[in-house]
């Protein structure tokens, strides 16, 4: 990974650096409302299967936590899960889970390039990194996007729980190694998060004269943990878009997710719609806001033309974000696993 004041890409990647928190779509609290919206809206057939493949003392809004906690395993030799770098919510899962976060991350640590090397690979599942000056919406042929970035991610997870286990599943174009129906549930209920959290999708690109460029194929992401919210500090804008109030949807919410995912039986709209959609939604994340480089390399401070405005846009994006999340989410496990009969909730 090279970092340049030369031009940069600012968006959806997430890299940890000492000064700045870790960055992960939604938060935990983000993630675990996107599962609790799907498993309200799941028909009676779907919520079987979704129950058999997690088992007891998993549910689907802590096991859309799983990917993010998967994170912290270190690399080669070793692969061991980091104990003291884990979120409060990670404890939550049982040694056979931390556990299989050891397996998964191994097998998937070396096939694909990321960051124009091949390790850390399944970080790079979790975002795409669509120019948002450039585009408003998502393609494939896009720079940013990529044939294992979160899109493909999705398509891939879904091709895995329609097969049989015992069948082997053609993933491609996704390099991913999926060991389970189960894995590739885990996965899919964090990546269809992912996917909705605007920064996850779009990006800007910044030259030192704070102007926006296009893209390159020599360029790194460094993600929004990279723009400042005030000079110096520790706070970023992907942070600002991470951060929920609640892991709990409202009974008017799961309202409105019914709205989006009415059917038992339904056909999901494409994924790149999806992705399109959050795009631009990028495009309002990232507006409103002037760039100035900071002392520290390959960092950038915010201004914004209006904070209070800007901060009700983020509020209103991200309620709309999350509840579309959760109900796709269960559009997609339903059109897996149909049913004649609505889910309880959506009655």
């Amino acid at each position: 990974m090279k970092f340049s004041r030369s031009l940069l890409l600012i968006g959806a990647a997430c890299f940890n650096f000492a000064s700045t928190p870790p960055a992960s779509a939604w938060g935990w609290q983000g993630h675990e409302y996107v599962g609790a919206v799907a498993f309200k809206l799941l028909n009676p057939n779907a919520r079987r299967h979704v129950k058999a493949l997690l088992g007891p003392g998993l549910d689907l809004s802590l096991a859309a936590v799983w990917a993010d906690c998967a994170k912290n395993v270190s690399g080669p030799p070793n692969y061991k899960l980091n104990p003291r770098n884990l979120a409060a919510v990670c404890n939550q899962f049982s040694a056979a889970e931390r556990q299989e976060m050891w397996s998964y991350t191994r097998k998937n640590w070396s096939n694909c390039e990321y960051a124009h090397k091949a390790t850390n690979c399944h970080k790079a599942f979790h975002f795409a990194d669509v120019n948002v000056h450039e585009h408003a919406d998502y393609d494939a042929s896009y720079f940013g996007a990529q044939h294992y970035d979160v899109v493909h991610a999705i398509d891939a997870l879904v091709t895995k729980l329609k097969c049989d286990d015992a069948e082997a599943c053609d993933l491609s174009p996704f390099p991913g190694d999926i060991e389970s129906r189960r894995d590739a549930l885990i996965l899919l209920a964090h990546f269809v998060g992912d996917l909705h959290q605007p920064l996850h999708v779009g990006a800007v690109y910044l030259d030192p004269n704070n102007s926006q460029e296009t893209g390159d194929s020599g360029l790194e992401t460094i993600g929004g943990n990279a723009l400042l919210l005030t000079p110096g500090s520790t706070d970023n804008l992907h942070h600002k878009w991470d951060t929920v109030s609640s892991a709990t949807p409202t009974t008017q919410a799961i309202a409105q997710a019914c709205l989006i995912a009415p059917l038992p039986n339904p056909t999901p709209e494409p994924v790149e719609s999806w992705a399109s959609e959050s795009v631009a939604a990028a495009r309002i994340a990232y507006s409103g806001m002037s760039f100035t480089p900071d002392t520290e390399p390959a960092e950038w401070d915010i201004q914004f033309a209006d904070s209070a405005a800007y901060n009700k846009a983020v509020k209103r994006v991200q309620a709309q974000q999350l509840i579309k999340g959760g109900a796709r989410l269960a559009a997609l496990l339903n059109s897996i696993w149909p049913s004649t009969r609505k889910a309880a909730a959506c009655r």
